[in-house]
């Protein structure tokens, strides 16, 4: 009787939207939040006129944040460059 075949590490990577960095934008129904303030972001939020950004650390990962939060934002992206632990996140709220 012969095995049924099994997806590869990539083959399930590319089923599921490819590899993403920590902290990149979620597609697929799932939810956007401020690393700062835990705010639910909307996709539209990030266009024209723009109410989210996403912010770059020096290792490369993106983070939203509102853009009322973004200086707090920017401070805890500079925590996380300097230290190497993972961003810390405030608690989603809706």
């Amino acid at each position: 009787m012969k095995r049924e075949k099994t997806l590869t590490k990539r083959e399930r990577k590319e089923l599921n939207g490819g590899p993403r960095a920590s902290g990149a934008p979620v597609t697929g129904g799932q939810h956007i939040h401020c690393i700062s303030c835990g705010r639910h972001l909307d996709p539209s939020e990030f266009n024209a006129p723009t109410t989210a950004k996403m912010l770059r650390c020096q290792h490369g990962s993106t983070f939203p944040s509102c853009v009322a939060c973004e200086a707090q934002s920017v401070s805890l992206l500079a925590e996380h460059d300097r230290t190497g632990q993972a961003v810390r996140t405030a608690n989603a709220w809706h």
